[in-house]
């Protein structure tokens, strides 16, 4: 490598001198640019379409632009002049010139800076050459709008593609327009069966397992669930991969993980799982079981994927956390919020770190064997993660970062002989995030993911000599659709020019249709959803879900006594599920069946010890029913569980306003603003206690905070007004009730009508 950098940089040195005397002038001080794209030494494609070429400049100055293509013998190929926007994408005609005329050598790239006498100063160069090995199969990657919390409650707008690194042509969408979530996928050696993550029937662990063809049909017959394995309790079933010969898929279950969302664009979410076994789903005998050898729970083993041949699986592994640590059961959703959140915000702030290593394990016929980890991936001070082996069987290629797994800024791509050898770091890697990568058939080519050039994560491709040697990344800008992500590309063994579509008939069924009544809920189209659900009610009746979101629905539309009866249903259909026995005893309540509604919460509670909603609603009851001590106490218990619902120090701020325990009452409503200063019920609680007190002075001043807050809710004046009018200031009392009658507010309204 050093001897390559003496040779481009004299050939540098030469082609300046060359055009120097060309323009018989030296170069101005004033001009600093830099080529940025392609960097020195990248290797194209031979079928690679025209690429942008593009430069940067720390000047203020913003002169014209002069590109010069020179041979391996400094003759000059092709030479452009360049408008300011310091970029240059040659002809189709030019590139394939290029390519004739290159004969595999390596070809120089000069940029000159053009003075206002037309005069040109050479200011960078770089070097870039055509591999004679083609990429040979086409990319399936998915195209996610950002940040991901949006992608998640806009599912419709996901976008799956099939990309040819030989066209200039857009990349073909094989599916989209799904309200379902589709996500980790892969596919089997001969491109002939690809299977993917699918939420069908709303089960977080349903995988689709389908042959490839022009018409890719994922029915119900193709989608197996991995809860099947785990007697139905929840598992997502993380980043699952299909064997070599397609006969099995493994996978991590009885899984636990942080998975929250992030302020930021670049990298708006925090994922990694911290438990979790492996397990194997066998299609031929369609059983599942566990990996010997990868199923110890006191470690978290995860991110699997077969290695050559399929001898070894290779996976992550880290010491496991478990419920008292991390406030987790199962999944992500926590059910101690006490825990969780310490254990969360630990990893948020960086206080800890979570770091992997890569192990392999025997497959051995699905019998497992001793799990040993893998030197040069392993025990290095640093988080291993997603290992992947060139189809040859020579390389493994691996990341690590300082912590956890994917999505990672300071990710880094290695590469390391399978028999054992020198790990080393990759030319191709960018600054910012390098992960998810695919090989190519023919093992000369890798894909990965990137945010090199922004925050919306783009694919780029590097060349892989049969040394393991590898060049700085090509840039496949026609895979780059605007504000959307690229991201899990997987190379497709078929040919670039292969078409296909993805036709998700399961779809058509109670599960689409659920679905978008749950879209519709969320939306707050309560109309538009009850429709759904009862599209999804005629397909299959005995849809607990179906009649739960209906229930909702009729809830939301001031319905109860219809809402009561689908909440019935669900229940009937599924007794031992918690939340359709919170939402009939909230129901319950509305219609005032009180002892109905207490043993819908106990009920609940008996199930679901940890949910702090039940002990929240149960302490409304028993408010409601004026038992104070009962309604304290579950009011306690569910804060205990989760210190982060804001509405639950609201209530038990009210049972101590009530009791005049005024103190405790003002801590609850501030505890409750800290946590959601939009929630207005807390000003007013905070205020009637200073009004109480005799504190007229701070009971106006949060009055006044909850208008500023809210400025168009008219129940803020209205309040406002009304501790004016208390306090025998009428004329302001009368300018809040002007200023809530003018939003319509019929309560300020009629008083005004009064007053008068």
């Amino acid at each position: 490598m050093q001897n390559k950098a003496i040779i481009v940089k004299t050939i540098f040195v030469f082609a300046v001198s060359v055009l120097m005397l060309a323009c018989n002038t030296q170069p101005p001080n004033t001009i600093d640019a830099k080529i940025s794209y392609p960097a020195d030494g990248t290797v194209f494609p031979p079928e690679f379409p025209s690429p942008t070429c593009f430069w940067e400049t720390t000047d203020n100055t913003n002169p014209l632009w002069k590109i010069s293509v020179l041979d391996a013998e400094n003759q000059v190929l092709h030479e452009s002049k360049v408008s300011s926007e310091m970029r240059w994408s040659p002809s189709a005609k030019v590139w394939e010139a290029l390519k004739q005329q290159a004969k595999q050598q390596s070809l120089s790239l000069v940029l000159a800076a053009i003075d206002d006498k037309q005069k040109a100063f050479p200011v960078d160069t770089v070097s870039f050459q055509f591999s004679k090995d083609s990429v040979g199969a086409p990319i399936f990657y998915r195209s996610v709008p950002l940040p991901f919390k949006f992608a998640r409650e806009n599912l419709t707008e996901v976008r799956w593609q099939l990309g040819n690194i030989g066209s200039s042509d857009a990349p073909a969408t094989v599916l989209s327009d799904i309200p379902v979530c589709g996500n980790c996928h892969s596919v089997s050696a001969d491109g002939g069966t690809l299977a993917m993550d699918v939420d069908a029937r709303d089960e977080k662990g349903a995988y689709a397992i389908v042959e490839v063809g022009e018409e890719t049909v994922m029915s119900e017959k193709e989608i197996m669930n991995w809860s099947n394995f785990v007697n139905g309790e929840f598992t997502y079933g993380l980043l699952s991969q299909i064997s070599p010969d397609s006969r099995y898929v493994v996978s991590t279950l009885k899984d636990s993980e942080i998975f929250v969302d992030r302020n930021d664009l670049e990298y708006s979410q925090l994922f990694f799982p911290f438990k979790g076994i492996l397990s194997v789903y066998d299609r031929v005998e369609e059983k599942y079981f566990e990996l010997e050898g990868a199923n110890d729970t006191n470690y978290v083993h995860s991110n699997p994927s077969w290695g050559p041949n399929g001898e070894y699986i290779y996976f992550t592994r880290s010491r496991a956390a478990h419920l008292e640590e991390s406030g987790i059961f199962r999944g992500s959703q926590a059910v101690d919020y006490k825990a969780y959140n310490k254990f969360l915000n630990a990893f948020l702030e960086r206080e800890k770190l979570f770091k992997f290593d890569i192990y392999r394990i025997p497959f051995n016929n699905g019998k497992g064997g001793k799990a040993e980890p893998v030197p040069g991936a392993s025990n290095n001070g640093m988080s291993n993660y997603f290992p992947r082996f060139t189809p040859d069987g020579k390389f493994m290629i691996f990341c690590k970062a300082e912590s956890f797994m994917l999505l990672m800024p300071d990710s880094k791509l290695y590469i390391q002989p399978v028999e054992g050898g020198e790990t080393r770091l990759m030319n191709c890697n960018s600054e910012n995030m390098n992960s998810w990568h695919s090989i190519s058939p023919n093992s000369r080519w890798m894909v990965f993911s990137s945010k090199k050039y922004g925050p919306y994560t783009q694919l780029l491709l590097t060349h892989i000599d049969e040394d393991g040697n590898d060049s700085p990344p090509v840039y496949l800008e026609y895979f780059a659709s605007g504000n959307r992500a690229a991201n899990i590309p997987e190379f497709i063994n078929m040919s670039p020019e292969a078409k296909f579509e993805i036709v998700p008939k399961f779809l058509e069924d109670d599960a689409f249709a659920l679905r978008m009544g749950e879209i519709k809920s969320k939306e707050n189209q309560y109309g538009e959803a009850l429709e759904y659900f009862n599209k999804a009610l005629e397909f299959n009746p005995k849809n607990a879900d179906a009649h739960h979101g209906k229930a909702h629905a009729l809830m939301m539309l001031k319905q109860p006594t219809e809402a009561i009866k689908h909440f019935n249903k669900a229940v009937e259909l599924n007794p031992g599920k918690a939340e359709y026995l919170l939402s009939r005893g909230n129901a319950n309540l509305t219609l005032k069946n009180e002892d109905k509604a207490l043993d819908d919460f106990n009920r609940a509670i008996a199930i679901d010890e940890f949910n702090f909603m039940a002990y929240s609603n149960r302490g409304m009851l028993w408010r409601q029913k004026r038992n104070l001590e009962k309604a304290l106490a579950d009011f306690n218990r569910s804060i205990e569980l989760n210190p982060e619902s804001n509405v639950t120090y609201i209530n038990r701020g009210v049972i101590h306003a009530i009791t005049k325990k005024y103190d405790e009452a003002l801590v609850d409503f501030e505890a409750s603003i800290r946590l959601n200063p939009s929630d207005l019920s807390a000003y007013f609680g905070k205020a009637k206690v200073y009004q109480e007190i005799q504190e007229n002075n701070k009971a106006l001043e949060v009055y006044s905070q909850a208008v500023s807050q809210a400025t168009n809710n008219p129940e803020t004046y209205f309040n406002r007004a009304m501790f004016f009018m208390q306090t025998n200031d009428k004329t302001s009392a009368r300018n809040d009730l002007q200023i809530a009658a003018g939003m319509n507010y019929q309560p300020a309204l009629k008083m005004l009508s009064e007053m008068r």
